[in-house]
């Protein structure tokens, strides 16, 4: 018997994630990103991530066309920002020039200010994933600035922001 889509998504809502942008440049130079909450490390020899992207969407045209892209991982004060890339802020997506973004090392796309850390990555392979495209970027950059214990990541949990707890 199939797996109603509802329970499944209501199921897959219970776990908390953490929130990042991918970025990256299209042929013309510009910057797309988009706020991306399925995102996971992969491997530490060699240093892979991997990221889920429905397909047929804008970012996903360009991550096919892309050398490489970027993962911004997002603090606790950046809603504004996460809500922007999803679609839901009064700035379009695909300018993030008024951000002044620095440009990954490798990839060049846009390392957001603010972000708690930073994965510039090499598009290593793309493979299905019934009707998303998984992306997995070989890392060749990392920033990840301050102390890991200072950090404050924004998690997404039951169809909301959330703020990680004392630790345990």
């Amino acid at each position: 018997m199939p797996v109603d889509a509802g329970e499944f998504r209501n199921a897959l809502a219970r776990f908390a994630s953490g929130v990042t942008v991918v970025t990256a440049r299209t042929p013309d130079g510009g910057d797309r990103g988009m706020t991306a909450s399925a995102f996971c490390s992969l491997s530490l020899d060699p240093p892979l991530i991997l990221v889920c992207v429905r397909k047929g969407n804008a970012m996903d045209g360009v991550l096919q066309g892309a050398a490489g892209f970027a993962v911004n991982l997002l603090g606790q004060d950046q809603v504004d920002l996460s809500n922007r890339f999803a679609g839901y802020g009064a700035q379009p997506a695909d300018r993030v020039d008024d951000l002044q973004p620095a440009a990954g090392p490798y990839s060049g796309a846009a390392w957001l200010p603010g972000a708690i850390a930073r994965l510039d990555c090499a598009l290593h392979q793309v493979l299905d994933g019934g009707d998303h495209h998984i992306y997995l970027g070989r890392v060749e950059a990392v920033d990840a600035p301050g102390a890991r214990e200072d950090q404050r990541p924004l998690l997404y949990f039951a169809g909301a922001y959330r703020a990680a707890g004392e630790k345990l």
